[in-house]
């Protein structure tokens, strides 16, 4: 293989391993995903190059812990399926229970997505259904990652 793009300390492959099982990834092609890993110099979704090796970061299906891509912090980011929030009572991504006096059952559900780092919110309601399917459709119409 190539040089290595960055100084790695004696019990990185390990302590790795660890880190990846305990974040849900699936370790069963380890070795494979490592080295890509290691010898990762840019990020395979918007090809920004990687300056140390904090900059990378496993991009995995949170359900599943199927590996994806290596990827930069903000693309990371802009995946749909990163961990739910811990007040998202609803189980879809982006879409939070927030207190309401003004609603009759005390409550609305509201839609947000993070833009550069920022929080928008999109839509809110008091129907969870139709608020999960203008999401989806939000989703796919505006590309956001999934």
């Amino acid at each position: 293989m190539n040089e290595l793009p960055f100084e790695l300390k004696k019990y990185h492959k390990s302590f790795t391993r660890c880190n990846w099982a305990r974040q849900g990834l699936n370790l069963y092609n380890f070795e494979e995903i490592y080295n890509k890993y290691i010898y990762a110099t840019h990020c395979q979704l918007c090809n920004k190059q990687f300056a140390t090796q904090r900059e990378r970061y496993m991009e995995h299906c949170h359900k599943t812990g199927e590996f994806r891509n290596i990827v930069c912090n903000s693309c990371n980011q802009k995946k749909t399926d990163v961990k739910l929030q811990s007040n998202n009572t609803s189980g879809y991504k982006g879409i939070s229970k927030v207190k309401d006096k003004k609603m009759k059952q005390g409550f609305r559900w509201v839609f947000a997505v993070n833009f550069n780092g920022n929080q928008k919110i999109i839509k809110s309601g008091k129907d969870l259904d139709k608020l999960v399917k203008f999401a989806e459709q939000w989703k796919k119409d505006n590309n956001y990652y999934t």
